[in-house]
């Protein structure tokens, strides 16, 4: 018959307290987390200022259709930003647009009004947002 091992208090508290520990370090670097400065400039209060490329006066980088394969909006330009996971595209005198689920989740307009019809694939499809998302995301 096997014999089962009793765990002592103080190695069940240093189990705990590790545990603990794990918790809290992921919490710290997960999006919303403990580890990022909130962003109180834009109203947007909880989402993390944006790093990486940075266009000049502002963060975010600034888009034409040029950079890209095929350009996805009815606008020639914009300032595309990621803060928090949230990527955003603000063309110029407009606003700033949700590029993805979490910048819509957060509270930015829905892309649509700026987002072209694939005119080939017809339907109402639109173009692939895809190559633009992931230079967003490639911002955070």
């Amino acid at each position: 018959m096997a014999v089962r091992r009793q765990y002592s208090r103080g190695e069940w508290i240093s189990s705990g307290v590790f545990m603990l520990v794990i918790l809290v370090a992921f919490a710290s670097c997960s999006p919303g987390g403990s580890g990022e400065s909130a962003n109180t400039d834009d109203g947007n209060a909880g989402l993390a200022h944006v790093t990486g490329p940075r266009a000049a006066g502002g963060g975010g980088l600034s888009v034409t259709a040029a950079r890209f394969s095929e350009w996805p909006f009815t606008v020639d330009a914009g300032l595309l930003k990621c803060e928090a996971g949230a990527v955003t595209f603000e063309p110029a005198g407009g606003p700033r647009y949700a590029v993805n689920g979490t910048a819509k989740d957060v509270g930015y307009p829905d892309i649509s009004p700026i987002w072209a019809e694939d005119e080939d694939l017809g339907y109402g499809l639109k173009v692939d947002i895809s190559e633009v998302l992931n230079k967003g995301l490639s911002l955070c």
